[in-house]
């Protein structure tokens, strides 16, 4: 043996044979193979499941993410969700159903209205529109009442927007089932004709309190005098929120009427185009 071979093999600067390292190899990869396996079914058991639902739940979200959650509309217009609020927070969280076929209105500030209807997820979609002011109004559905932060004006949750040159963000509506067990309204005609429905015995416009005898009877006046077409009108509201349906969409208008009447003298013939607004409240 020379001397240089044994200075190779004594200060380890060589490595070893070909078939001494592929052994080692592969040694070393079975028992970590085996020492991987260990942890994973042991301690790291319950850690390998949470990061597989972790690398999962992206995708899931992806799949059911809410049209809600689409922040801009894409049209150059004017879009959003009509939905189901169910935890009346005011935002469409995963699980919440749109509304199909609720009735969405758009008008623009001239006054033109552009009517549509939600596709069965609850979206819609108005546009491209020019730049302008906008104003989004939705029919509040049979049995529901807007949900928290909602605008109501009459049947109607109301929302502007201002579209510029940019993609506008999207106005949602969210609706909750209503508290109120809205049995159905009746028309002054209801009121006159079926005595035995009413649910108070007189009723009280403005300073005035009628007993229900006299009240049916100026209700079989009404004609071109429109002090008493008010006040049949008003009684009808009146007497269906009495009996348990929601008044958020007529409270206002029930505002005008009190002071309207209250104002003046049932049969005092006062005529169709009379401004109402211009009255004394």
């Amino acid at each position: 043996m020379s001397v240089q071979t044994a200075t190779r093999h004594v200060n380890n600067t060589e490595p070893p044979p070909k078939e001494h390292r592929t052994m080692s190899q592969e040694v070393g990869q079975t028992e970590l193979k085996a020492k991987t396996q260990q942890l994973l079914d042991g301690p790291l058991k319950h850690i390998r499941v949470a990061a597989i639902a972790a690398a999962l739940l992206p995708l899931a979200s992806v799949a059911a993410t809410p049209a809600s959650a689409q922040t801009f509309c894409n049209s150059g217009g004017v879009c959003g969700t009509v939905f189901t609020d169910t935890n009346n927070n005011g935002i469409q969280d995963l699980g919440e159903p749109g509304i199909n076929l609720a009735k969405v209105f758009l008008i623009d500030s001239s006054g033109t209205i552009m009517p549509t209807e939600t596709n069965p997820d609850g979206t819609y979609e108005f546009g491209p529109l020019p730049p302008g002011s906008y104003s989004v109004q939705v029919l509040v559905p049979t049995g529901d009442q807007v949900s928290i932060f909602g605008v109501i004006n009459g049947p109607y949750s109301v929302a502007t927007a201002t579209l510029g040159t940019a993609n506008l963000p999207a106005i949602d509506f969210g609706f909750v089932t209503s508290a109120w067990p809205n049995p159905g309204t009746g028309t002054p005609g209801y009121w006159k004709n079926h005595p035995e429905a009413w649910p108070v015995e007189s009723i009280t416009i403005g300073p005035n309190t009628y007993p229900k005898a006299k009240a049916i009877e100026w209700l079989g006046k009404v004609g071109k005098d429109k002090s008493t077409t008010i006040f049949a009108s008003y009684v009808a509201a009146y007497l269906s929120v009495q009996i348990g349906n929601d008044p958020s969409c007529v409270f206002a208008a029930m505002l005008l009427p009190t002071g309207f009447v209250a104002s003046q003298v049932l049969a005092a013939f006062i005529a169709a185009d009379t401004q109402l607004l211009s009255l004394p409240m």
